[in-house]
Parts: structure tokens; C-alpha cells; sequence
């Protein structure tokens, strides 16, 4: 028996109608996993904390990939975990080794000849400094850092480069930093850009070449500050650039320098990186023109957040965290 043609088609509709829902339930579905998913990288990818993904939701079809995100993002966390146990171990140990050999600093003071105080007060003050980076290192590892401060950076560049002057001058380079158009205001923990400057400055004068020169200069585009390291020391290939910034990188860049400097590991950079990442900023390493020199950059976004106090004096010395 034949069903009449209205009918038919009646049933035909319905049929099509119920596909389609279950086809759109089904995208829908797919969508959301696929969206899970990439929230899930781009958190990985920005070293941001990430919940696992439920493995038993979604299409069949994209469960293999939720599993495989999964086991991604659980190898990350035991990675980072460890890597913030190390870290904070190995801070502390160091300030202990810091502690010791401040308290025989303070006993040699008593013995020395007119003519050394002030390279013991410029020892005093560059051990003040290497005790609040490790002190810097540990809470970046505990997630116990102090509140952000609005600082001006165009005046910690303008007072790290006067400190550097005599180490520059004692190897024969000219150092300077140009004057900064614009507000370069960014937002740190209090210290922070003191201790990377630090640790370019040194990476930078150690490399140039007697007779060279190391330029910092301060900028201002748009909502971003940017400061640039320049010094005219050998060059770094694509690879080193990019190892040097996250540790345990062999110097090779010192071996390959005419400077008379020993091979060492690239952990200050990586610690400069560490800690402007810790700020929301970046660091990049570029060759100069030809190869010939290396530029350290710096980019910090010009926000100030609620509540950020304004630091108008730079100390010559961070206070202290032992």
C-alpha cells in the first residue's frame, strides 16, 4: 500500500529535520571540544597554569586529540613543577653562600688600606644586588612575589649605565644611553629591571671588544617601551639566540670573542628572561647589521595596574630579601 504523496513528503521533512538537528548537535559539539582544545594550547603555549580537559566529552572522533592534549599538558606541569623545586633549592642554597660571604666582607673591611674602601663598597653593593636577584629567583619560583610598581624606565637605564661606567672604562669601551623621548613608565616588582639591566650590561661589556662600544637605548611605541642593549662583541647564530635565553647554554659565544674571556653557561640570560617574562614582558636577542654584534631587547608593555604605587627614586641598592 502506497502512502499518499503529502504524507510522504511530510515524512521525508521530518526526517531531514531530525538529521540536521543531530548534524548541528554534533558540529556544535565538535566546536566546542576544538575551542577546549585551543584554549588549552594557547595556555601551554603562554606557560599559564591549565585544567585538564574532560577526555570523555566531545565526538568520538576528537577524543584521540583531547587525550593527546591531555598528556601534554600533564608532562608540562610536572616539568614546571619541577623546575620551580630546583629553582627555589637551589636559591636557597645560594643565599646561605651569599650570607656567609657578606659576613666576611663586613670583616675585611676593618683591614683595609685607605686606598681599597671604595672597591669594597662597590663589591658591598654588587653583592646586595646578586642577594636580591637569587631572592628575586626564589619567590619567582614560589609565586610569592611582591605587589607591581609603576617604575620609570628610562632612569633605571640612565643610573644601571652610570653604575657600569668604570667596568666599561676599565676595557676600553665607550658606554652610553641616548635620551629617551616619551614617558617610559612600566609596571615590575620593585628591583626587577635594575637586576636585568645588570645582567645585560655585564653580558654586554665582558663581550665587546676593547675599543668598542655599548649603547642603551629607551624608546617608546605605542603602548610598549622598549629597550635595546647594543655592543659590538661576536654574533650569536639563530640557535644560540634562542638556547642562550633559556639556560644551560655553553658559552661559545665567549670562546669565539677576542675579549679573554673563559667559557661559561648562559644562566644569566636566562634569568634576565625569566624575570621580565614574570612582568609580562618579553627579551629577545638580535644580530647587528652584518652579523657583527648582538642587541638584547627588552619590550614591556606601558600599563599601570590598580593600586600600582609610583617608584620615583631609584636606590643604588634594592632593598635587600635574604
Amino acid at each position: 500500500m502506497l502512502l499518499p504523496l503529502p504524507l510522504l513528503a511530510a515524512a521525508a521533512g521530518l526526517a531531514l529535520a531530525l538529521l540536521g538537528a543531530a548534524y548541528r548537535c554534533w558540529c556544535v559539539r565538535l566546536l566546542a571540544t576544538l575551542h577546549a582544545v585551543t584554549t588549552t594550547v594557547r595556555q601551554l603555549d603562554g606557560g599559564e597554569p591549565v585544567e585538564l580537559l574532560a577526555e570523555h566529552t566531545g565526538p568520538p572522533q576528537t577524543r584521540e586529540l583531547v587525550e593527546a592534549v591531555n598528556r601534554i599538558a600533564s608532562t608540562a606541569q610536572a616539568a614546571d613543577e619541577l623546575y620551580r623545586m630546583l629553582m627555589s633549592d637551589i636559591a636557597h642554597q645560594q643565599r646561605t653562600t651569599l650570607h656567609l660571604l657578606g659576613i666576611r666582607l663586613e670583616r675585611l673591611a676593618a683591614h683595609l688600606p685607605a686606598h681599597s674602601v671604595d672597591v669594597h663598597r662597590m663589591i658591598t653593593v654588587d653583592l646586595e644586588r646578586l642577594r636580591a636577584t637569587v631572592s628575586e629567583l626564589r619567590e619567582a619560583s614560589t609565586a610569592t612575589a611582591s605587589p607591581p610598581v609603576e617604575v620609570d624606565a628610562a632612569a633605571v637605564v640612565r643610573e644601571r649605565v652610570a653604575a657600569w661606567a668604570h667596568a666599561a672604562a676599565d676595557r676600553h669601551l665607550v658606554l652610553g644611553a641616548p635620551p629617551t623621548v616619551g614617558r617610559a613608565t612600566v609596571v615590575t616588582r620593585s628591583g626587577t629591571l635594575e637586576r636585568v639591566m645588570d645582567i645585560l650590561l655585564d653580558n654586554a661589556v665582558r663581550m665587546s671588544r676593547p675599543g668598542g662600544a655599548v649603547v642603551v637605548r629607551t624608546t617608546v611605541t605605542g603602548d610598549q617601551v622598549h629597550i635595546r642593549v647594543h655592543d659590538q662583541g661576536p654574533g650569536m647564530t639563530p640557535r644560540e639566540r634562542e638556547q642562550a635565553v633559556r639556560g644551560g647554554w655553553s658559552g661559545d659565544r665567549v670562546a669565539r670573542s677576542r675579549t679573554g674571556g673563559s667559557e661559561g653557561w648562559g644562566l644569566g640570560l636566562s634569568i634576565a628572561h625569566m624575570l621580565v617574562a614574570s612582568q609580562g614582558g618579553e627579551i629577545t636577542l638580535e644580530n647587528g647589521p652584518g652579523g657583527r654584534g648582538l642587541t638584547a631587547h627588552i619590550r614591556f608593555p606601558q600599563v599601570t595596574p590598580a593600586g600600582a604605587r609610583s617608584v620615583h627614586h631609584v636606590p643604588d641598592v634594592p632593598s635587600g630579601r635574604a
